[in-house]
């Protein structure tokens, strides 16, 4: 088996985020959280992930304030959208890879992270 995972959830929702953290680590992944945009980019510094879990409306710097950053440094990694509000009218203008609507299946969420990490490293 090679290197695990690592996984960025941000969301402001603490419970929620809480609750993903469990959910991924229970299956094996590295998990870094943070709970704003900017909060997500400083912590870049410690690692790439190979999947970013991302809710749109958070304070400081929201979802798509960080989706524009993050792609504009260069990295390609599989983003997971979670919102409330239109997620998917997010996904097609951000051009992310998925998307979720909240409140979220968590084993749905894990199912369709799996398969975007499958598919950036085939």
């Amino acid at each position: 088996m090679g290197p695990r995972s690592r996984v960025m959830i941000v969301d402001d929702d603490l419970a929620l985020a809480r609750m993903l953290r469990i959910l991924f680590q229970s299956e094996g992944f590295d998990v870094v959280m943070a709970h704003d945009g900017q909060q997500a980019l400083d912590r870049l510094d410690n690692g790439i992930p190979d999947l970013v879990v991302l809710d749109l409306q958070m304070p400081v710097l929201d979802g798509r304030g960080f989706f524009r950053e993050f792609r504009r440094r260069g990295y390609t990694a599989p983003v997971l959208l979670l919102s409330a509000y239109n997620s998917e009218g997010a996904q097609i203008e951000l051009g992310a890879e998925a998307s979720f609507g909240k409140p979220c299946d968590p084993e749905a969420v894990l199912q369709l992270a799996h398969n975007l990490i499958d598919h950036a490293n085939a």
